[in-house]
Order: structure tokens, then sequence, then C-alpha cells
């Protein structure tokens, strides 16, 4: 049987994509579809899910142009082989793994959360995470990237929608001080599933840009966390329900190991990549039952 997120009460995917410049917003949105798309038909046997997804773009708020396609390094890609992705499970080693680095990652957090640190993580984001620096140090632009999510969240509140928010690296920290403030800003906004993905809202530096108390907005009824424990930036701290409170409502955050198998057609692996994260069967799961329970 198919179903499509337009089935029954209305359903909205809404996207929010992470670091650096990208390809222009069509066709990101489309490499986002195509992921979604690859990872339902691949993991959930006898399901054909269309997907009704929209796309936060905030990549044109700091660079001047959109990347060209032909120069992206590591555009979508469809995975190898044929039949499920491999899920995480209960793998002791992979398990291990998360723990150890996730102690590392809350060294870390001593070093970088003391005040005289300051100059140093000033310079580290300006070299390293230049967008993360902008949102950080300039307001307007800090603004205008929450602006772009809010329109799309807006639109889909104004139609009645359910809406499942998928948020990747630093589009997980945009998409934090959004929901963390829609009261004022987004009133009558209901977030039914908010999905992290490989997030760096665990660490330190970021936990000081974003907005307080750290706890799981109101307005969210359901919060996963997916992570592979060999990205770069998730692995320092896969479990952010160790950070986050749970909010008024009980909701606290779910944390899940995933395998994110991307590839770039050079053959190079980035456990990192969000088209690898949309198709982990994990978040093929999430989706169908989101659009199953409506």
């Amino acid at each position: 049987m198919s179903r499509t997120l337009t089935d029954g009460p209305s359903a909205k995917l809404i996207g929010i994509h992470g670091l650096k410049n990208k390809p222009e917003p069509d066709i990101l949105r489309g490499w986002w579809t195509a992921a979604i798309s690859e990872g339902i038909s691949r993991n959930c046997e006898g399901q054909k899910i269309d997907v009704d997804f929209a796309l936060a773009y905030w990549a044109s708020v700091v660079h001047s142009r959109p990347v060209v396609v032909a120069e992206e390094a590591e555009p979508y890609v469809a995975a190898g082989g044929s039949g499920p992705l491999p899920k995480a499970g209960m793998s002791v080693r992979r398990i291990a793994a998360a723990r150890i680095q996730e102690g590392a990652g809350k060294v870390l957090e001593l070093v970088f959360g003391t005040p005289v640190t300051e100059d140093v993580v000033r310079e580290a984001l300006k070299t390293e995470a230049p967008d993360l620096h902008r949102y950080k140090y300039d307001r307007a632009a800090r603004d205008a990237m929450q602006e772009r999510l809010r329109e799309q969240l807006r639109t889909a509140l104004a139609g009645g929608r359910q809406i499942m928010l998928i948020a990747h690296s630093m589009g997980s920290i945009i998409a934090y001080d959004v929901l963390a403030t829609a009261s004022r800003s987004l009133p009558g906004l209901r977030i039914s599933h908010f999905v992290t993905v490989g997030s760096p809202l665990g660490l330190a530096p970021v936990k000081e840009i974003i907005a307080a108390p750290l706890r799981v907005p109101e307005c969210v009824a359901r919060w996963s966390n997916l992570a592979d424990p060999r990205d770069r930036v998730a692995r320092w701290d896969t479990r952010l329900s160790s950070d986050y409170s749970e909010n008024s409502a009980g909701t606290a955050i779910s944390d899940h190991l995933v395998i994110n198998g991307y590839v770039s057609p050079s053959g190079k692996s980035n456990p990192h990549k969000i088209y690898g994260y949309l198709r982990t069967p994990e978040m093929s799961e999430l989706i169908a039952g989101f659009v199953t329970s409506r």
C-alpha cells in the first residue's frame, strides 16, 4: 500500500541543512528527497512513501552564490548494493567506542567551557566553522538564518500541517533556537517529531551560543537524536539526553546510534554527510512511523 505525507490529517516534513555553502535550493531539496526515498524503498519493505518535503535553505545568508553542481565533491549518490541498509544495533564495540568519545568530549567541555578560552574559541570558529562564527557573533545573520526556518514552519502552521522537522549539524543549532523561542515568534506551533542528526548540540561552545535553559522546547512532542559514533561532529557527545532536560510535558530526547554509510563519488567515506543519515533504517522507520500514525 502506498502512503504519502499528505494522506489523512495533513502532514509536512521539513529539513534544515548544516554548515558550508550548498548547491542552489531546488537541487539540494531534490537530493534530500532522493536520499529519504531511497531509504524508505530499501528499508521499509512493501511501503511506498511520496515525501511532501520542504527545505529551510539558509546558505545564501552567508554565501554570495551557491556551489556549482559540477564542483560539489559530496553530492547525493545512491548507496551501493541492494536490500536494507545496515543498522547499528546493540554492538558492544560500537557503543563502547561512542561512550569513550563522549567521555573525551566531556573533558573538552571543561576546557572550552572556561571563560579564558573565549578568544581561542572565537578564532577556532572563524577558521574552522565560519558559518557558526557568523551565527554567534553577527546578530543580523543569525536572525536571517532563523527566519529561513520560521518561514517554512509558519507556512506549515497556517495550513494546519502536522510537522516533522529534520535538522542536520549546524541546522540543529538554528532549529533549537527557533523552537526554544517559538512561544513568542510562532505561537501555536507544535512539532510532532523533531529529529537531529550529526548534531553538535552537546558541545560546550555550542551550548554557550544557544537559547537557555537547556531543555526540550515546549512545542516539541517528540525528539529523536541520531548519531554515528564515527561522525567528526557528533562523536564527541552522541547522547544529547544527558545535556537537555525534559519539557513540562515530560518529553525527553531519545538517542540512537546509527551507521552513516555515505561514500562520495571519489570513494571517500563521510559519516557526517546528511544523505547517509537520511537513508539509515532508523531514519526510514521514523519517517514511516510519522506517516502511518497520522
